[in-house]
């Protein structure tokens, strides 16, 4: 990753780099198939900043309109209980959120709000085409990258909604269960269930 700064320094003209904590996630798991050249574009299409604790990255029912790489810090992921936004996630460094809204026009289903301060590096619409334009293995990388973090958050979902069913199943209260079940089964099997 030094090598990817210093290339960097050298494409730039200047002696701009990442930061230490956004080298690390931009070598870390989430990225590996990137090789040096597709690190180092990305690195370019991405913005870097620091926000203090207490700070709403994103609002539910508004539109969100980039892509967003957690890399230091903890977030809560709230949702509208009536009138007070309740926790039902803790996102914690490295993560990646935003995705479903960057990707597809609708306006966010949950708010993100900082817990503590975060380093973040975010992909904004216009550097995301750029990236297309200019990388399209660095582009293809990243949201395979995405499909990925939202295939491991479904099969999370998948398991809870498996264990509540059982335990409605397992306590005398088959409605319930067989509620849910048919529920679970219509998420695959109806394209517009919402």
């Amino acid at each position: 990753m030094a090598r990817l700064a210093r290339a960097e320094d050298r494409k730039r003209g200047d002696s701009m780099s990442l930061s230490v904590a956004a080298q690390r996630f931009l070598a870390g798991p989430l990225l590996a198939e990137l090789d040096d050249d597709a690190r180092l574009a990305l690195s370019h299409a991405l913005r870097e900043q620091q926000v203090a604790a207490g700070t709403v990255l994103i609002s539910e029912g508004k539109p969100n309109d980039r892509l967003w790489f957690l890399i230091e810090g903890s977030a809560a992921v709230l949702r509208r209980d009536v009138t007070d936004p309740k926790p039902i996630a803790r996102l914690e460094a490295p993560g990646i959120f935003g995705a479903t809204t960057f990707f597809r026009p609708a306006n966010a289903t949950a708010s993100i709000k900082t817990t503590t301060p975060v380093s973040l590096l975010t992909l904004d619409h216009e550097s995301y085409e750029q990236l297309r334009t200019s990388s399209p293995r660095a582009a293809e990388a990243l949201a395979l990258a995405t499909v990925r973090v939202l295939s491991d958050r479904f099969d999370v979902l998948d398991a809870r909604l498996n264990e509540f069913i059982a335990s409605h199943r397992a306590n005398g209260n088959p409605k319930v269960a067989h509620e849910w079940a048919d529920f679970r089964a219509r998420l695959f099997e109806e394209p517009n269930i919402i």
